[in-house]
């Protein structure tokens, strides 16, 4: 049973995740037509100065912090639940998500919405499939753990100093 587990807990790897989010960009830049979906604002810009400081913030913040958070669920050996973990769940990707938004707000275009759409769904589909691995791995005290931090979108008020 153990290596049935090992074996799916490697296909939860986040090179096929960006695999299939290239694919589906590809296919919305080739297929999708360019059309402007909103103005383009100065406040807009802002925003995604904004979103790159998230994001640094973020997955910097979650390499440093679990040099493992990068790679598959099967390389984790342990539960990291410090730092930008005691935020949000999945930090990388709620780096990734912000960002993708952002870069929206700088190019308006349907291409863009389209592929960030996907990048979205994508990376929400992957996060369910390593909640899973990972409640499967550590049992109790990743589900404790749920209980406590939002998945993708910190609470800021429930940053403790």
């Amino acid at each position: 049973m153990e290596k049935k587990t090992t074996i799916r807990h490697r296909f939860i790897n986040p090179v096929l995740m960006w695999f299939l989010v290239a694919i589906g960009v590809f296919l919305a830049f080739l297929y999708v037509p360019a059309m402007d979906v909103f103005e383009r604002t100065f406040l807009g810009s802002l925003v995604f100065v904004l979103t790159i400081c998230y994001w640094a913030y973020f997955f910097i913040g979650s390499i440093i912090v679990n040099r493992k958070a990068a790679l598959s669920v099967d390389s984790i050996d342990r539960l990291v639940t410090e730092g930008v973990y005691g935020m949000v769940r999945h930090p990388i990707y709620s780096a990734d998500i912000f960002l993708s938004w952002g870069f929206l707000l700088v190019f308006p275009d349907l291409k863009v919405l389209v592929s960030v759409i996907w990048l979205t769904l994508v990376l929400a589909y992957w996060m369910v499939l390593e909640e899973n691995a990972l409640e499967e791995k550590f049992g109790r005290e990743y589900r404790e753990y749920e209980k406590n931090v939002p998945m993708v979108i910190p609470e800021f008020k429930k940053i403790k100093k």
